[in-house]
């Protein structure tokens, strides 16, 4: 009988263990999520099949944004205007932009691309100081697959190695910013490259995983 109401407060202690748990968690992905980002994020070569329409088609009780553009660079970032005029009350923003910025890959060009991005976060908490704000750090690149108009213009090694440093300054940017962070540097599988710079329909889904799995770290 003793050993009995032993295990009866030892259940009863766990459920109030989870269930203080679960009060002090933050709150669950919910809302619309505004994805601002670049080609990668529009779905160049995979006809608007990006990381953003796998996210919608894997959790449609969310509103996923797809606000990209081919070719936008952070240095781009007035185009944030509008789409937080459009989005007014947006539970999120992912801010997913860099690497059309580093095609020379110079310490000047990470810099620059770490003053746009504090720009931007401070334009949307300007419109809405309860959004929760995320840079995704961008995917590297293949060199090895790298398609010849690609190469001509200027994504290089350079731009490799700038994109790990650019990695380690947005982190930074994000805990002085007090944003979150998820890198995607190394997500996309070699192989999973149309031109090199480009994911695949199997690379998307590979950023589609990645940014799930850090928003419900984040959030979850």
């Amino acid at each position: 009988m003793i050993h009995q109401s032993k295990r009866i407060v030892t259940v009863l202690f766990s459920i109030m263990a989870l269930f203080l748990l679960g009060m002090n968690r933050p709150e669950n992905i919910h809302g619309k999520v505004v994805c601002f980002g670049d080609s990668i994020t529009h779905g160049a070569h995979v006809d608007g099949h990006s990381w953003v329409f796998f996210l919608s088609m894997n959790h449609p009780d969310i509103n996923f944004v797809n606000a990209g553009r081919n070719g936008r660079k952070t240095s781009d970032k007035k185009e944030l205007l509008p789409v937080l005029k459009k989005n007014p009350n947006a539970n999120y923003y992912l801010i997913f932009l860099g690497v059309n910025d580093l095609k020379d890959g110079t310490r000047t060009e990470v810099n620059q691309c770490v003053q746009n991005m504090k720009w931007m976060i401070q334009k949307i908490r300007g419109t809405d100081a309860h959004a929760h704000i995320v840079i995704l750090a961008p995917t590297t690149i293949n060199l090895i697959t790298m398609a010849p108009y690609n190469v001509k213009k200027k994504y290089n090694e350079n731009t490799k190695k700038s994109l790990v440093i650019l990695k380690r300054k947005y982190q930074k940017l994000a805990k002085s910013e007090s944003v979150q962070f998820i890198s995607l540097l190394h997500t996309v599988s070699p192989p999973n490259y149309v031109d090199g710079l480009h994911p695949d329909v199997a690379g998307q889904r590979q950023i589609a995983h990645a940014v799930w799995k850090g928003m419900e770290k984040l959030y979850n």
